[in-house]
């Protein structure tokens, strides 16, 4: 009984063991299949960040062709995909451009095989090679088409030293360059000036680059500072603007000056409607800085978007007035789908000792930023840029440039 009961003792230890070994060989292939595809996870998080990375900078670089864009993509991904001990050899990048109801679209493939550490002991079942694991990821991004009014300041400020701050001769290096981020063939641009009226030397076109570069070459600086007209100008270029069925675009317009709105137009007077300054000169609506107060009679009290206006009050209600008068169009734009973005730099010109200039607070109600008291949750947002100088204007447009370009890929 005991050599028996030894025996079968005995076979029971050698099935345990066989059984423990087995156990251990399907828990080592499943634990090593694990830590093999975590490596896989991780790498096609990699390239998941890499190719949209990619799709992002290259579409947001299609004005300068589809080869520098594409190298731009190219680059950005390398960027931001790195390197790995685990990569056989280099990802394998595709870029494909194409078109999809008049929009830019890129698409971005990128694969790579890694080695693996656990998997590769298995057999080859059916000529698989455990060897190495290959992974695979994509991105497609589709760039909006831009309608864009940009609404220039061309006040008697503006005008080159040592009559203005020299703004205007900031815009002839800004302005070229600002436009220069977008595409000259897909994309919209129309180009107004102001000062006590506003005139639209550019209406919407494209390609816009060469007309809109000769035509800021030309400004000079005259007069006083009618934003409502400007923003009036640009909104009715923006909503006149065809759009084709099915395209994605996005509107807007860009606002600068380098002071504050002082001059606003009213239709009731007896000679018909007029632009009027804050001293209460009147000028015609024709955008040209044209005095027109023949038989014009400007009443004391004007019943105004701010209230109550009282004419005599030059600092106060007139400066009131005229900029409630250009929060009103800015709104009506934004409830249109128009973003606003305002571009602005002091001129160290004052006026009126008891307003500064640029008035922030009036640019953050156009722009409809979050910072305002003003803000409406309802519309679009766009933001705002100030410096302190014209020197500072190439900066400042190439900011709200960047804000764009972004904005047209979300």
């Amino acid at each position: 009984m005991r050599k028996q009961t030894r025996r079968i003792v005995q076979r029971e230890d050698g099935q345990t063991l066989i059984m423990f070994m087995l156990f251990a060989v399907i828990l080592l292939a499943f634990v090593g299949l694990g830590v093999d595809l975590g490596f896989a996870y991780i790498t096609r998080a990699k390239l998941s960040k890499g190719v949209d990375a990619a799709c992002l900078a290259g579409v947001r670089n299609f004005s300068q062709g589809t080869t520098q864009a594409g190298l731009v993509a190219s680059n950005a991904f390398a960027a931001n995909y790195g390197t790995s001990g685990r990569d056989v050899s280099p990802p394998k990048l595709t870029i494909n451009f194409g078109s999809v109801n008049g929009n830019t679209v890129l698409d971005v493939n990128a694969t790579v095989s890694i080695n693996t550490f656990f998997i590769r002991v298995l057999p080859a079942i059916g000529g698989a090679n455990w060897s190495t694991l290959s992974v695979g990821e994509s991105a497609e991004a589709t760039r909006a088409n831009l309608i864009m009014s940009l609404v220039l300041d061309v006040s008697g400020s503006m005008a080159p030293p040592p009559a203005g701050d020299g703004g205007i001769n900031g815009l002839k290096t800004a302005v070229p360059n600002f436009v220069n981020q977008f595409d000259d063939t897909h994309d919209q641009v129309a180009m107004v000036t102001f000062s006590d009226g506003a005139t639209t030397p550019v209406p919407m076109t494209h390609p816009f680059k060469s007309t809109i570069n000769t035509a800021v070459g030309s400004l000079k600086g005259i007069d006083w500072t009618c934003s409502e007209r400007g923003l009036t100008n640009g909104l009715v270029q923006n909503q006149n603007t065809p759009i084709t069925a099915g395209e994605n675009v996005v509107k807007v317009i860009v606002f600068f000056t380098d002071g504050l709105a002082n001059t606003w137009y009213w239709p009731g007077f007896n000679c018909g409607g007029r632009d009027m300054a804050p001293d209460k000169s009147l000028y015609s609506t024709n955008g040209l800085c044209t005095t027109n107060s023949s038989g014009c009679t400007v009443p004391g009290t004007i019943a105004g978007l701010s209230g109550s206006v009282n004419t005599s009050d030059r600092c106060g209600d007139m400066y009131a007035e005229a900029e409630a008068r250009a929060r009103a169009v800015a709104y009506l734009a934004r409830s249109e789908s128009n973003v606003v973005y305002a571009i602005a730099f002091s001129s160290g010109y004052v006026e009126c000792p008891t307003r500064s200039s640029p008035n922030i607070a009036f640019l953050n109600a156009l722009a409809n930023t979050t910072n305002s008291p003003y803000y409406n949750s309802a519309q679009p947002s766009g933001d705002v840029a100030v410096g302190s100088s014209a020197a500072d204007l190439n900066d400042l447009f190439q900011t709200i440039a960047a804000k764009i370009l972004s904005r047209l890929t979300k």
